[in-house]
């Protein structure tokens, strides 16, 4: 059995139901074809570098999992087939790749979960608070990249001296 990683962009218009479902059953091919899942990780919504089908963002997923050859196959068969699927790519993980992304993998869930523990042991108007904080930060980082960063004009031209 060798390790695979598939990563897949859906279209952006979908509910958080039909997003699970066709996750869901993209998962159950793995699973049905007698594979193992390592991990099934939803990245989250990020904008496409060029518009793909008119839509300028997607939703990327990532399946880490462990199977005979068979498996992506008919994985990438499936996804070819679905209207909901802009893009997907699939590689098989070298041995020492495939022991490193496991790892992040385990690494990454436990992070989450302490994350998550954290989150629900405090009072509801710090988390507010957090996430009040962390949506002004994402404005700033908008700010910034709109009026072309600040290090561009603090930096002398090359060859220049100050």
């Amino acid at each position: 059995m060798h390790t695979y990683e598939t990563v897949f962009i859906t279209i952006p218009t979908l509910t958080d139901e039909e997003e699970r479902a066709i996750v869901g059953t993209l998962a159950q091919i793995v699973s049905d074809g007698g594979g193992t899942m390592v991990t099934n990780d939803r990245m989250g919504r990020r904008r496409l570098a060029y518009v793909i089908r008119k839509c300028d963002d997607g939703v990327y997923t990532r399946f880490l999992y462990d199977s005979d050859a068979a498996v992506p196959k008919e994985l990438e068969r499936r996804i070819r087939i679905s209207d909901k699927v802009l893009r997907y790519l699939t590689v098989r993980l070298e041995t020492d790749w495939a022991v490193a992304a496991k790892e992040q993998a385990v690494r990454d869930a436990l992070s989450r979960a302490e994350a998550e523990a954290a989150r629900a042991a405090m009072p509801p108007a710090e988390t507010a608070k957090v996430e009040e904080d962390a949506g002004d930060m994402d404005e700033e980082d908008t700010e910034s990249e709109e009026s072309g960063g600040s290090w561009a004009e603090a930096a002398p031209p090359h060859g220049e001296d100050a």
